[in-house]
């Protein structure tokens, strides 16, 4: 059941992004175009994929829809109680001998690990938890939480300070499994700054209260609107997508719980 919502939402997930659907409403204006009768449907639809790939490639625009949902938690700053565990959760990487760890890794993920080891050497003692699994539908063969557990050891972390755990597919599934090991321990919570919000709700619907720590930024201050629409804003307008999609599917299923939404 499980994996088949997984798979239901990763599938859905990926068609309701800006480019799937800016390629089927020219799909559908082809369609259209070549009946006189339904042309003004087709004209229409080129007209919808051309401003919905527009405004989704035009850094002013989605800068805007971005930065309010990265500035929600502040960055990571030492306290006087010190924390026992930093979870970095996982990312997306690809072995390849050929290439050097830090390659291998999706540079999402190689920025949360950076800011991990920050926050690890602003808490003596503590220890680094890492989380991820194989890949799916295509498995990848080192699990992600070994591959990142590599990239630290090569940065210098102690073995024995890095705790990994395969298997968990998505957030919710890392807020558990944490939630299961470390119940009651002074989290800290490294991931993306678009994706922190939902982390922490999915988190608090866990029974979890992590210190947030936003990385990775991806909304810069605009200081021209005279821009031209790029794949760089194009993706950045995805990834805010994703997480919108995200929270509204957690909501959907029951894991995000009302209260925790609320804060």
């Amino acid at each position: 059941m499980e994996n088949g919502l997984f798979l239901a939402k990763k599938i859905l997930g990926g068609l309701l992004m800006p480019v799937p659907v800016t390629l089927l409403l020219l799909l559908w204006a082809l369609l259209f175009l070549l009946r006189r009768k339904t042309r003004w449907l087709g004209f229409l639809c080129v007209l919808l994929a051309t401003a919905l790939l527009f405004a989704a490639s035009y850094a002013p625009l989605n800068n805007r829809l971005i930065a309010p949902l990265e500035q929600r938690y502040p960055s990571y700053q030492a306290t006087d109680e010190p924390a026992e565990y930093i979870a970095v959760l996982g990312s997306w990487h690809r072995s390849d001998p050929n290439q050097p760890v830090s390659s291998e890794v999706k540079p999402a993920g190689v920025v949360r690990l950076v800011e991990g080891i920050r926050i690890y050497h602003l808490n003596p003692g503590s220890r680094l938890i890492f989380t991820g699994y194989k890949g799916y539908p295509l498995e990848d063969p080192v699990a992600y939480p070994e591959k990142l557990k590599e990239l630290a050891l090569a940065l210098g972390v102690p073995a024995e300070d890095i705790l990994s755990f395969t298997g968990p597919k998505d957030t919710a599934e890392e807020a558990r499994l944490i939630a299961e090991n470390f119940p009651d321990s002074r989290l800290v919570l490294v991931t993306s700054a678009a994706h922190m919000p939902r982390s922490m709700q999915l988190f608090r619907s866990a029974g979890l209260a992590p210190v947030a720590a936003p990385t990775n930024h991806i909304s810069r201050p605009v200081r021209s609107r005279l821009q031209y629409p790029s794949a760089h804003a194009l993706a950045n307008t995805q990834d805010w997508w994703h997480e919108q999609l995200g929270t509204s599917w957690s909501q959907l299923i029951g894991q995000i719980k009302e209260k925790t939404a609320e804060k």
